[in-house]
């Protein structure tokens, strides 16, 4: 319970030996799939698993989405990437499909397990222990989340708190008997069951939180989001990240909150990708760029290569005063996210930013509208944001976010304020940014 590390071997052990159990792990991972993925044979013909070498890597073609789900439609449901058979198969999920239809990931008993070590990594770095009770407010439908971190904290011994996204009043209700020391959630539905506990005259505080880990979407790494989230609870928060193609958490702050932690070691091998000439970056502090994992211990539906979309920083590098050694990363947003205004790249969790550093003027909540369906945005760029009804002179609010805009991410916006409640997250586990002429606004 007071070991400062869930897995002190992979966390913060000696690199030579973890590199080697990787190289050996990313060998038998490439045979298992040669041997049993039509996807692979055909994508890596002509490969020899038994002399690959980790420096090796960068030389297979990238997996993209658009090729899963292609190969999903021709060999449903689990594609041609897909190992094993129904009588293997322990469980199956449904990725969010916020870029398009959802994939199909399966798991064998041991991905499971794996899963289980890895999100009780995470966990345990951002504060929970086995004597606590942790509270996960996540969906437990087909996303992996909800189900995964449930499972994740059993394993690692804590009272755990299944309460889902439905019924949030009850919960809240329970709360108040139960209290609660650490929580998994989504920067969105934390705040909304803020709102909702205040509206029932609750203090979110008096629940007794002391640890919120949150993910899925940008936030909580954003650092007046971040303050306005531990204001409410009383809490600390960390952010975290993952995807549903690997593990629902891969990385996470620890208690330094320098920078998000890898935590797959044995598990997941990341690269940092330049989008533009498609090199594989040395991930040192400064370099930006694609977040690619390759598995290495996967049994079930195992991508190599696989391009994930999350666009990161690496904010810092060597060993963390927490013990544990790498790169330290923060998430920029998504390449299918990001705008391009006449040359500029424009990140909707950067606008979140400087709209949320209006508090408490603004509530933090945005909806960028694109005017097309691909990146290119033509200025101004109409952007909603919400304010607080004691905001002040409106108009003189919007001058100064338009301002701010122009001045901290070089383009002009049109700002459209709209009342407090307007935009925020409506009991949904993730807020949708942008918006294009497809889809219909909410308003």
């Amino acid at each position: 319970m007071f070991r400062r590390y869930w897995n002190p071997e992979m966390e913060a052990g000696n690199l030579e030996a973890i590199r080697a159990l990787e190289e050996e792990r990313l060998r038998q991972q490439l045979a298992w799939v040669m041997e049993r993925s039509a996807f692979y044979r055909e994508k890596f013909k002509g490969l020899d698993p038994s002399s690959f070498r980790l420096s090796d890597l960068s030389s297979l073609p990238m997996t993209t989405k658009q090729e899963i789900r292609a190969s999903q439609e021709a060999h449903p449901p689990l594609g041609g990437h897909a190992c094993v058979g129904w009588d293997k198969i322990s469980r199956i999920h449904a990725s969010s499909g916020t870029t398009g239809k959802p994939t199909i990931v399966g798991a064998t008993e041991r991905d499971r397990e794996m899963w289980k070590d890895l999100v009780a990594r995470c966990m345990w770095a951002m504060g929970c222990r086995p004597d606590q009770r942790a509270w996960v407010p996540l969906t437990f439908g087909w996303w992996i989340a909800g189900i995964s971190f449930f499972e994740g904290l059993q394993h690692l011994g804590a009272a755990v708190l299944p309460s889902g996204n439905q019924e949030p009043a009850r919960t809240l209700a329970v709360l108040q008997e139960t209290g609660a020391d650490f929580a998994i959630s989504t920067p969105s539905f934390i705040m909304y069951l803020a709102r909702m506990a205040a509206d029932m005259g609750i203090d979110p505080k008096s629940f007794g939180l002391k640890n919120i880990g949150l993910g899925g979407e940008p936030g909580a790494g954003l650092p007046d989001v971040r303050r306005q989230i531990q204001d409410a609870w009383g809490a600390k928060v960390y952010d975290c990240m993952g995807t549903a193609d690997f593990c629902t958490v891969i990385w996470s702050e620890c208690e330094c909150q320098d920078g998000m932690h890898f935590f797959g070691q044995g598990y997941i091998i990341p690269e940092i990708l330049d989008p533009a000439t498609g090199k594989v970056l040395d991930p040192k502090k400064g370099v930006a760029g694609e977040l690619l994992y390759t598995a290495i211990y996967r049994e079930c539906t195992p991508l190599i290569r696989f391009r994930i979309g999350d666009v990161v920083e690496v904010i810092g590098d060597g060993q963390c005063d927490c013990g544990r050694f790498g790169p330290r990363i923060r998430c920029i947003g998504r390449t299918d996210d990001m705008l391009i205004v006449q040359g500029v790249n424009v990140y909707p969790s950067a606008v979140a930013d400087v709209v949320s550093s209006f508090r408490p003027r603004t509530t933090g909540e945005i909806c960028i509208f694109a005017d097309g369906s691909g990146p290119n945005v033509t200025p101004p760029v109409r952007i909603q944001a919400e304010y607080e009804p004691d905001a002040g002179d409106p108009d003189a609010l919007k001058r100064e976010l338009e301002q701010a805009i122009r001045q901290k991410l070089i383009f002009r916006a049109n700002i459209e304020l709209v009342p407090k409640g307007t935009l925020g997250a409506q009991g949904g586990m993730k807020r949708k940014l942008v918006v294009r002429p497809q889809t219909t606004p909410k308003t």
